[in-house]
Order: structure tokens, then sequence, then C-alpha cells
């Protein structure tokens, strides 16, 4: 089997007999040399569902400083490939990344200030740390601060910055950006209203995800597929279509599509209006964190609607969503224990 020029330069620093091929990829994840062995290594063990392996792999080449490897094992640390998700390691690794410039770890770190996630909620950090990643040129950080201007969030509402921000990184061939620039001209939201301008950035946005749907079964552009199907932007509005690609992304355990089609069949867009099966989905989504789908639960089997009535369930799953944020989850807590439920 031909050997790597570095395995070659290994064995004949260390002697055949004292390097097996497991120290030679340590060594080459710790040693500047190594690190393309490394990466390769990495996306060997990741495609390999070796999360272990992986993991050994990055913390190797993190510890020796390598701020890509740190970002990796940042974001591994969000997963559940390691059993549990812990977002205090993932912010240490994020920060040690974004620390030495790295643009993907300062937007990830700047999401989890934002959100509070491993650490305590600071939006003046999340800026802080956006605006960083977009000095480096990130572009969905660009797009993302373009949503906490248009919400209000963690900044004074300017539609105008928000714009600004979704025209850099739409032009930049960003999908995301280019459909939410695409609502801005739609709404007249910071740019004069132009329907031939916003149906046009909703076709570039379009093809993008179907491209990607399509080739690289991404769940992501599944799931933005079958909201563009449901709002009917830039397309004909089509409930079937948004549930069929709802559902491709589901079946990838996406949560806002679990969610969208407990919100199909809660409703009956597009379908006979199934309780049950609105339930379920509802559920799905729930059991991954998603807040507004807690809430749901709760409300359904507080109401006994598509489940046994259940109060002491409902109360669990509002507890869920008020520790989620959910205002509203929290003030049906209140209400139930008031009635002493």
């Amino acid at each position: 089997m031909k050997k790597s020029a570095l395995t070659i330069l290994l064995i004949a620093t260390f002697g055949l007999t004292a390097c097996s091929e497991q120290k030679i990829n340590e060594w080459a994840c710790g040693h500047e040399m190594g690190q393309t062995r490394c990466f390769n290594l990495s996306n060997q063990a990741y495609h390999a569902k070796e999360y272990d392996k992986l993991k050994k792999y990055l913390e190797i080449s993190a510890n020796y400083g390598n701020a890509k490897s740190q970002n990796a094992l940042g974001a591994l640390y969000e997963t559940d490939f390691l059993g549990v998700k812990n977002y205090q390691q993932a912010v240490y690794w994020h920060k040690k990344s974004a620390e030495q410039g790295y643009a993907d770890a300062q937007f990830a770190l700047g999401d989890k200030y934002e959100k509070g996630l491993g650490v305590e909620q600071d939006c003046n950090q999340a800026v802080a740390w956006y605006q960083k990643a977009i000095n480096a040129g990130h572009i969905q950080a660009q797009a993302h601060l373009g949503d906490l201007y248009k919400k209000g969030l963690c900044v004074t509402q300017d539609y105008n910055k928000a714009f600004e921000l979704y025209e850099k990184s739409a032009n930049q061939g960003y999908a995301n950006a280019q459909i939410s620039l695409g609502l801005m001209y739609k709404n007249g939201y910071g740019v004069q209203q132009s329907e031939t301008q916003a149906n046009q950035w909703f076709e570039k946005g379009f093809k993008k995800y179907k491209q990607s749907a399509e080739q690289n079964s991404d769940e992501e552009a599944q799931f933005r597929l079958g909201r563009m199907y449901e709002q009917g932007w830039g397309v004909e509005k089509n409930y079937a279509l948004a549930l069929q690609w709802y559902q491709k992304a589901a079946e990838q355990q996406h949560k806002d599509a679990q969610y969208d089609i407990g919100l199909i069949y809660d409703y009956g867009l597009g379908v006979e209006k199934d309780y049950m099966l609105a339930f379920q989905w509802y559920e799905k989504a729930a059991q991954q964190g998603h807040k507004q789908a807690q809430h749901n639960v709760g409300d359904m089997y507080e109401q006994g609607q598509g489940i046994e009535k259940n109060l002491a369930k409902a109360q669990e799953y509002y507890q869920k969503a008020c520790a989620n944020g959910a205002e509203k989850s929290c003030e049906r807590l209140k209400e139930l224990k008031k009635a002493k439920i």
C-alpha cells in the first residue's frame, strides 16, 4: 500500500516497531505537518459515525492550537453524537477558535451568547461576535445580524440596516439572505416595495435550495423549500408540495419541519384536520427542544385534543416550554398551578 510522505517520515523517525498506523495518525493530528491528514481522518470518522474517534482526532489537533479543529470540536459538542449535548464545552472551544480570528467560530459564539447556550445570555457579546465574523466576510453572520435588526432583537429595530446586511449576504450567494431580501422588497421594509425585485430574489434562493435539497439531501434546504411552497414566496402556494418537502426534512430530524407538519395537520392546510397526527409531529419537535411545539403538546394534553387529556403531562410540557423561553407557557403553567390541578 502506498504510504504518504508524512507516514514515511514518521516511520523513518520512530521506526517501524515503535510506531503503529494509529500512533502515526495521532501524531499527525498534533503536528502542523499532519493537519491535512488529520482533517481527512476526522472526515472519515464522521462519515463512518465513529464519533469517539472523531472527538479524539479533533481534541489532539485542537489542543495543538488549530482553530479549524477547535471550532469543529465545539460544533461536535452541540450535537447528540457523543450521547449528550454539552454547550459549555462547545462555547469553550468556539471561543478558543474565535479568539484566533476564525470567522465560523465567531459566528457560532455570537449565536451562543444570543441564545444563552452554555453561557449567560448577553446581547452585547452576541452582536460583537457577529460583527467580528462579518468583518471577516462571514455571509451567514451578515444575514443573521440582519434578522436581529429586522426583528429588533438585541438591537434597535432598523429595517434599513437589516436590508443593507441582507443585500451584502445575498449578493454573495447566501440563499437564506436572498429569501429575506425578497421579503424586504415584497413588504417594502427598508426599501421601496417591488414585487418584481422580490420575485427575482425568491427565484435565486429557490434555485439554490432545490439544488442542495435534491443533490445533497440537505434537510435545511428541504425545510426552506417547504416554507416557500407553504407561503407562496416566488412560487404558487402549494400545501401538498410544502408537506412533501417538510416530510423529507422531518425524516432527517429537522425539528422546525416536524413542527410545521404538526401545524399543517392541526389547521387542515391542504389536508383534512387530524389532531392525532398533529400531536405526533408536535411531540417529535418538542422532544428536540422546539419551544412552540412543547407548548402545543402541553395545550393538546390540557384540552384532550389528539391525545387523552392529561393535566400532569400538560404541566410537564408547559414547564419545558417555559424554561425554553415561551412566556405563554409560563402563564398557562401558573394558571394550572393556581387551580391546584
